[in-house]
């Protein structure tokens, strides 16, 4: 028997304040790292963040994976913040083009604080949007 299909990221509380804080700390640079996950029928359940650094020549417009031991194996989530006010909410098209990864998380932080996520997962031909859950209601 097949898993049913991804339909939704859960980010717990404590997991939301470290990634807020790491996107914070870096800023006006753009920050990103992994999210360890379990699955949880068709949900991703974010139980531990792993930052990494931005190699990028430009990391105020861009993030570029240092990718190192500490990344977890999968099921996991590559999250990185958008910076820039001009930059969208979602994927780039830069971004849909280089992320290897199956999940990613877009992290909307324009002045520091994070105003929003947004999660996409890769489909055959193009990424699809996920639900972003960053309340625990007991999963």
């Amino acid at each position: 028997m097949l898993p049913r299909t991804v339909r939704q990221i859960v980010i717990p509380p404590e997991i939301r304040r470290s990634i807020e804080r790491h996107v914070a700390d870096d800023h006006p640079n753009e920050a990103g790292g992994f999210l360890a996950c379990e699955r949880r029928g068709t949900q991703l359940y974010a139980t531990r963040q792993i930052p990494v650094l931005n190699g990028s020549s430009r990391p105020k417009y861009r993030f570029e994976t240092v990718v190192d031991e500490r990344v977890p194996p999968p099921p996991r989530v590559f999250y990185h913040s958008h910076t820039s006010a001009r930059s969208p909410a979602g994927l780039t098209k830069v971004d849909e083009r280089s992320i290897p990864e199956p999940f990613a998380l877009v992290v909307f932080a324009p002045h520091g604080p994070a105003l929003s996520y947004r999660a996409f997962k890769r489909g055959l031909l193009r990424w699809r949007e996920l639900r972003v859950e960053t309340v625990d209601h007991g999963l």
